[in-house]
């Protein structure tokens, strides 16, 4: 029995996705910007069924495949600063950085039915993928202001610089079975490891002036690595009526120990959201992954084009994971005081003229760190099959926000007042599909 139009006004308002984005800096802090789902999943908003939403999925009845994808993911980051007029009124933002890096990764699944094998209905997938990318670039031109009389009153005397490097990379393996017509349960073991991880932050100074955070060149260059991780995850898929799909996953919370030569997690006073300390001798702690659930569902109109809607809500309890154990001498605990978030996705695939698939979603997110956080996203994207190989291509917007603190305040002053740091972001990806 198929679903009629009416009824996507109940998917808009029951469904969806935790996704948590947008914020670059905060990337050593917790995973951000993450899209492991393929082209078609990600340009439906998240929402749609996949075995890296749910392992249930399976390729049962489908030949041996193998898949890659390509992700391009930008952000522009402007921070900016209040100009006060004599009546102690904001005349405008004064914006005095933009940053605008991009980073390119790639990964890779394959899946196949051993049915025919095992005399069993049982569906196999193995992938590799990006599962927190840290990497997050800044560069701040610091200009003197010299007096009259002097032909380059404004000469570049020196940069403020962070450069966070690397990945940690996921690798998954999960089984799916059968019971019966109508039901589909899975089980994924997932092997988190690290990629080359750094973390360098600093001053390099050109000329010595008041405007620099130091008076000589100074940078922290810290490698970082972690503990072995492996983490399960379950999933059920249940056919409720023919074209109507409900899904069911959940993820137990995990603990990522991170041995780093002096890198200190700790609350910034001012604004009471996670930063960073340096000290000159190694350092560990451990971030603790909140669990998952979620619950999706994915239903065909009764429409004579072919239509798909699909949707997911999921809740992760990060109120119970905002705790990070440290083992140094000047720190034991830090406690970020994290909200337990709840993520509403919504997808739309639409085929115009039953050959060419026009997809968009939207995806609402909260954030561990608070309500300034909270970003809404849309996504779009399309397809084309050609014999064994099919091309999927999406593409999803969003910005957020929030007051931050100067990263690197000038020798001299107080970082008394809080900036406007205002990020906006773009993730492309394109995944290639071949079917044997």
């Amino acid at each position: 029995m198929h679903f009629r139009i009416k009824h996507i006004s109940i998917f808009i308002t029951i469904l969806g996705i935790n996704l948590i984005l947008g914020q670059g800096y905060f990337s050593t802090f917790f995973p951000v910007n993450n899209f492991s789902m393929d082209a078609r999943a990600m340009a439906m908003g998240g929402a749609d069924f996949g075995s890296v939403q749910n392992p249930a999925v399976g390729s049962f009845g489908k030949p041996l495949y193998v898949s890659f994808d390509i992700s391009r993911r930008s952000y522009t980051e402007k921070r900016s600063f209040p100009v006060i007029d004599m009546f102690d009124d904001v005349v405008t933002q004064n914006v005095y950085v933009l940053n605008r890096p991009a980073f390119s990764s790639v990964s890779w699944a394959f899946g196949n039915d051993l049915t025919k094998y095992f005399k069993l209905p049982i569906s196999l997938s193995i992938s590799g993928s990006p599962f927190w990318d840290m990497r997050y670039k800044y560069s701040e031109e610091v200009r003197a202001s010299l007096g009259p009389g002097v032909y380059n009153r404004d000469p570049v005397v020196g940069y403020h610089l962070v450069n966070i490097e690397g990945m940690i990379q996921s690798l998954k393996i999960g089984l799916a079975a059968k019971i019966g017509s109508k039901v589909r349960i899975g089980l994924s073991l997932e092997s988190l490891y690290e990629n080359d991880l750094s973390y360098e932050s600093g001053v390099n100074v050109i000329d010595q002036d008041d405007a620099l955070a130091a008076d000589t060149t100074m940078m922290h260059n810290i490698s970082l690595s972690i503990d072995g991780v492996v983490r399960p995850s379950l999933g059920s898929i249940i056919e409720l009526k023919k074209h109507l799909l409900l899904g069911l996953s959940y993820k137990p919370s995990a603990d990522i120990v991170f041995q780093t030569g002096g890198l200190l997690p700790i609350v910034n006073e001012k604004t009471q959201l996670p930063g960073i300390s340096f000290s000159d001798s190694t350092s560990r702690y451990t971030i603790s992954l909140p669990q998952e659930l979620a619950l999706s569902m994915s239903a065909r109109l009764d429409n004579p084009t072919k239509t798909i809607v699909t949707g997911r809500l999921s809740y992760l309890d990060w109120e119970n994971h905002d705790t990070q154990i440290v083992n140094h001498a000047l720190v034991d605990t830090v406690n970020f005081k994290y909200q337990s978030t709840i993520g509403i996705s919504f997808g739309v695939e639409h085929w115009i003229l039953n050959k060419t698939p026009f997809r968009f979603g939207f995806i609402y997110s909260e954030s561990p760190l608070g309500s300034e956080f909270e970003i809404t996203k849309v996504s779009i994207g399309s397809g084309w099959v050609y014999d064994n190989i099919s091309v999927d291509v999406a593409a999803i917007f969003g910005s957020v926000e929030y007051m931050y603190n100067d990263l690197f305040v000038p020798q001299g002053q107080s970082s008394s007042e809080l900036e406007r740091v205002n990020e906006s972001n773009a993730v492309l990806k394109a995944t290639i599909k071949y079917s044997f």
